[in-house]
Formats: C-alpha cells, structure tokens, sequence
C-alpha cells in the first residue's frame, strides 16, 4: 500500500487534538478509511502478503459509512473465553479461526492504520512482531473451544466451521475434528449439523476438494 493512499489519514491525526473532531466523528472516519483501503489494497483480500507488481488504481475515493443507530449494541474488544463467563444472550454465534493462519497476521495493516502506531516491520512481506495470538490457531484449539461452550449462557449455540482437513497447505488444514465440535456442543444439549457446498478462497498454493461449511445448532438444555 503506497503511503500516498493514506496521507488522508495523517491528515486526520493531525487534526483530532485541535477538537475538531468528536469520537464518534473520528471513529466514522476510522471505519470509512478502512473499508476505502481495503478496496484499493495491493493484496489478495488479506495482507498476509503483497502482489510484487503494483496493482493499486489511482483513485482514492473514501466514502463515509452508514453507521447503524441503535441502542442495543455493544462492542467488546476482549478475550471471547474471558467475555463468555460474564454474558447472558439468547443465540450466540461463534465463527472460530478453523486453522494456524492467525488473524492478527492476516490484517496487521488494518490494524497500524487504527491505531497508527508505525510498529517496526520485519522480513519479506514487511510485518509487525507478532501479537494477539490466539490459541484457537494452535494445537490446543479444541481445549479452548470446549471451555468456551461450557461458559457460555445462551439458549442456543450456533457455530460455524469447515472441512480443510485434507489442505495441501499445513496451515489451512483445521484444528478441531467436526467431530469433535460436535461432541462438545452435544455436552450442552441437543445439536443438529448443516452443512453446505462453499466455494473456497484460493491463492493457489493450496488445494481443495469437497470443500464444505458446517453449522452446528445446539438448544442449550438448561436443566
């Protein structure tokens, strides 16, 4: 991403501690520019990595979002296995990482434009060191799961996942069996599974047959 596609953002920087700007003005602003750049990035959809030829359009065109009006939202920025003891909620959805590709790598340039903290950036692909790295990407994922769906207080669990077992790629492959998903939601209640023909997302280092997406739905039993 050229650092010229992002001067309208320092700019905004430079204005905020003159008051210019409320918070809610600011952060408006923060999600247009977000979705603007993500449109124009020189990547593939993430920013695991960078096309080595510029694929960037010239235009820069940062429209506002339609921000919801409601009451009745709340944002956490926390731990969803610290989050889940606290909650009450009726349906819970839970869209896990399904394999080792963590989040935080995949969109650490959302990440720096939010915060803008221009972090040190290392190796070919230019990233930040690593942080925020969850366990749901690592061998220990269906122990993390199943601590989840135990804490959870809910009538119903909905949750989503594939079947990239058979990936040629080690870190698409996923951590936690169907099979177990399905015994640890069955702990909880009775669970009924869906699943549905999806089309992957494909670099082309990988390789996928029969690739499908899983929902589970389990009526939490309360007795």
């Amino acid at each position: 991403m050229h650092a010229s596609k992002t001067g309208e953002f320092t700019h905004l920087k430079c204005r905020r501690p003159k008051n210019k700007l409320t918070n809610r003005e600011y952060y408006m602003l923060i999600a247009s520019l977000l979705y603007t750049v993500d449109k124009i990035a020189n990547t593939v959809g993430h920013y695991d990595a960078y096309f080595k030829k510029d694929h960037i359009d010239d235009d820069f065109f940062m429209k506002p979002i339609d921000p919801i009006n409601s009451d009745e939202i709340s944002i956490f920025r926390e731990d969803v296995n610290l989050l889940a003891k606290k909650l009450k909620a009726d349906v819970v959805y839970i869209d896990p990482p399904y394999n080792s590709r963590q989040y935080s790598r995949f969109y650490h340039v959302l990440e720096t434009l939010t915060k803008w903290d221009k972090p040190k950036l290392y190796g070919v692909a230019l990233k930040p060191g690593p942080e925020n790295m969850s366990d749901y990407c690592r061998t220990n994922a269906k122990y993390k799961f199943a601590e989840l769906i135990k804490d959870i207080n809910a009538r119903y669990l909905v949750v989503s996942y594939n079947n990239t077992y058979d990936s040629k790629s080690n870190s698409s492959r996923n951590k936690i069996t169907l099979r177990e998903i399905e015994k640890v939601l069955q702990m909880r209640g009775k669970t009924k599974v869906f699943e549905k023909n999806y089309r992957h997302f494909n670099t082309g280092n990988t390789n996928f047959n029969n690739h499908k997406e899983y929902l589970f739905v389990t009526k939490v039993n309360h007795e």
